[in-house]
């Protein structure tokens, strides 16, 4: 036996500690192993007990089973039924299936996807909302515009007929110039929109709300663009570029390209300096496929690499709201468009019995009119094609 105090003893005694604690160790992972075993089985006997209950049916993702149809059995039963195969070659008999099905089998459907389905459902992808097609709006880009605050804009139009001459004697009476005035006055119209929505489906969905938005947003903004062009000037109406515009007759072009130049010449000698022509899309793809007689070759660029919008060095913005086969030459100088109230979107519940019915009004709205303070700075022409 080693002395109590020596070397030896000291490390006998860490040994048998040493050793009672693997004992420890022992005991804790067997215990823990037991628990991990009674898990096990327990899920195993569930499994085995919604197995039988079932018949053989499958798992939904709820955790429940998926019982198998009585169209989907019968299905998988014919394919090794040798009457079934008999009856198929349309030979004289009877074949008769016996199914081990429970009545759940009979009122269920295999992916439904009802309320009442109890096969496994699908995950089908979201996309979030999709808003209608928007054309884009060009002629507002190009346009001149400033702020205004009054519900209209008045200018004095001056028109001056005579031209300066030589006095040929001392004594004649020299040339005159008779200059007349008259008062226009551009009125500014309203233009809005509005559609309702729940405060709920907003709240939740903010997504929607901003969809909403930029929708309403885009119809204002293309009505003021039709406006600008097709408004008659009647009572709350814009007076448009159509209503406003000079006539021109071409006597010189023939081709659409043609008269388009006369119509820029022809108000450059007026002393006007158009750098704006506004046609429809198709006139401008008709234009675009123009071909040589003889060897059928694209002047204007190619389908490949077509040239960008413009002609004799003014560009063109295309738009539907002019109808094909006009074309209108403008000195945007002349022109401004007034930006009385940007376009604005507003929510309410104060519309009617909104407020107990947890509905939402959405109003759009803008203001704006178009103030030309000289008629001839716009000519309309007709470019001579058949409209589809």
């Amino acid at each position: 036996m080693p002395q109590e105090d020596s070397p030896i003893a000291r490390e006998y005694r860490q040994v048998q500690a040493d050793l009672k604690q693997v004992g420890v160790d022992l005991k804790a992972y067997s215990n823990k192993t037991k628990e991990q075993i009674d898990e096990v089985n327990a899920r195993v006997q569930a499994v085995e007990q919604l197995v039988v209950k079932g018949g053989g049916a499958g798992f939904s993702a709820a955790g429940g089973l998926s019982v198998q149809s009585i169209g989907s059995r019968v299905l998988d039963e014919i394919d090794g039924n040798s009457a079934y195969a008999s009856l198929k070659d349309w030979n004289v008999g009877t074949c008769r299936m016996k199914l081990d099905a429970p009545i759940r089998a009979a009122l269920t459907n295999d992916g439904a996807g009802t309320s009442s389905d109890s096969s496994v459902p699908s995950q089908p992808e979201r996309r979030g909302f999709v808003t209608p097609v928007q054309r884009p709006l060009r002629l507002l880009d190009v346009l001149p515009s400033r702020p205004v605050t009054a519900d209209a804009s008045e200018y004095v139009q001056l028109t001056a007929t005579g031209d300066a001459s030589e006095q040929d004697l001392e004594g004649d009476e020299k040339a005159e110039i008779d200059v007349d005035g008259t008062l226009v006055r551009a009125e500014i119209a309203t233009i809005a929109a509005h559609t309702t929505a729940s405060s709920q489906v907003l709240g939740d969905h903010a997504a929607l709300r901003s969809a909403i938005d930029g929708m309403i947003r885009n119809k204002l903004l293309s009505r003021l663009e039709h406006q600008l062009i097709n408004g008659t000037g009647a009572q709350g109406k814009i007076k448009g570029f159509l209503a406003l515009a000079t006539a021109f007759t071409p006597v010189i072009g023939a081709t659409p390209a043609d008269r388009i130049g006369e119509s820029l010449v022809t108000q450059l000698d007026s002393g006007y300096q158009p750098n704006l022509v506004i046609m429809n899309p198709l006139d401008w793809f008709r234009l675009q496929i123009t071909k040589t007689a003889t060897e059928e070759e694209y002047l204007f660029g190619s389908p490949t690499m077509p040239l960008p919008p413009a002609l004799w060095n003014t560009p063109i913005v295309t738009t539907p709201s002019i109808a094909q086969g006009t074309a209108l030459t403008v000195d945007t100088s002349f022109t401004t468009v007034l930006d009385r109230q940007t376009p604005s979107v507003m929510l309410s519940n104060s519309h009617k019995d909104y407020f107990t019915r947890n509905l939402v009004a959405i109003l759009g709205e803008l203001r704006a009119g178009l103030e030309v303070l000289d008629t001839g700075a716009i000519y309309e022409l007709d470019l001579g094609v058949t409209s589809n």
